[in-house]
């Protein structure tokens, strides 16, 4: 996944940089620097993000898995 496929991504399911840090379990520093090209996108969220697409995981089952709580404000459809 390019820089410019993940900025799409997050427009196209209107995510914040703050939210893919939550999905992918990391900071926003590191979500950041992958959304601005400053780093590669790890093979890992990649593949996350194209289950949450395809349905066959959702934001609520990672909450359930990772034990961490849905962020309110988190607009994922």
């Amino acid at each position: 996944m390019t820089q410019r496929d993940l900025r799409k991504y997050l427009q196209r399911h209107n995510l914040r940089q703050s939210d893919l840090a939550w999905i992918a379990g990391v900071n926003v520093r590191h979500a950041r620097s992958w959304a601005i090209g400053e780093y590669a996108v790890p093979r890992y969220v990649e593949l996350i993000l194209n289950a949450l697409e395809e349905g066959c995981i959702t934001v609520e089952w990672i909450a359930r898995m990772s034990d961490d709580k849905l962020p309110a404000d988190m607009k994922y459809v």
